[in-house]
């Protein structure tokens, strides 16, 4: 279902990724936004051996940092130039083991307010095959940062 959302920042796009290329443990973990619409992104990592635990899955604070990524930048979107969004909380539920070739995740509003966005997140492993796995769900709640006077 899509939601019309209020566009106040109608260069959104641009802000959203450069902000994104401005953070330092994206550029870590290898983690690249490649969807950014109103209320909606997507991004998408690969998945190498820093990035697993000891059994070989992809490690938990791996698939929670995909999933507060997209679910954040989501609520990014939609506020004013000089605000911005931080996670107030979240809740992550996972549902099968991270074995892939990479991540791909996408993150969603669901309700806009004017001082918090609220939000979720799928989180999928993707094989070389291009199979996908749903592998985790998150709700978030990101906070409204408002400049400074």
């Amino acid at each position: 279902m899509d939601i019309a959302f209020r566009i106040s920042n109608p260069d959104f796009e641009n802000t959203v990724r450069n902000h994104s290329l401005a953070q330092g443990f994206l550029k870590h973990i290898d983690c690249v936004l490649t969807t950014i619409r109103p209320g909606y992104i997507e991004a998408e990592m690969p998945i190498d051996n820093r990035h697993r635990q000891q059994l070989g899955f992809v490690h938990g604070g791996i698939t929670a940092t995909i999933a507060d990524v997209v679910a954040g930048f989501a609520g990014f979107t939609l506020v004013r130039p000089e605000e911005h969004t931080v996670t107030a909380e979240i809740k992550i539920s996972y549902f099968a083991p991270g074995i892939g070739s990479r991540l791909r995740a996408i993150g969603r509003v669901v309700k806009p307010t004017r001082h918090f966005h609220f939000t979720e997140s799928e989180v999928y492993v993707v094989q070389d095959n291009g199979e996908e796995k749903l592998i985790a769900k998150a709700t978030a709640t990101m906070a409204i940062i408002q400049p400074k006077s």
